[in-house]
């Protein structure tokens, strides 16, 4: 049977994975996205409130905080 026997319980010698980097051209190109996403995030919220629309105001808000806050975790 498998994992019966004298070196069932030893543990096995393991390789680190690499840790592997983003190159600067996909961290430009993720901030350009996030610069586009906040601009139109605040247009979004002004129209929204110039139009009398609060709530889709706010919900414009909370959902460009929660991508941003994605993006920081």
């Amino acid at each position: 049977m498998v994992g019966i026997g004298d070196g069932a319980m030893m543990p096995q010698a393991v390789d680190s994975p690499r840790s592997a980097h983003a190159s600067g051209q996909v961290n430009w190109m993720l901030a350009l996205l996030m610069l586009m996403i906040l601009v139109g995030a605040i247009a979004g919220v002004a129209v929204a409130l110039f139009s009398g629309m609060p709530t889709i105001a706010l919900v414009i808000a909370l959902i460009a905080g929660a991508i941003f806050a994605g993006v920081a975790c």
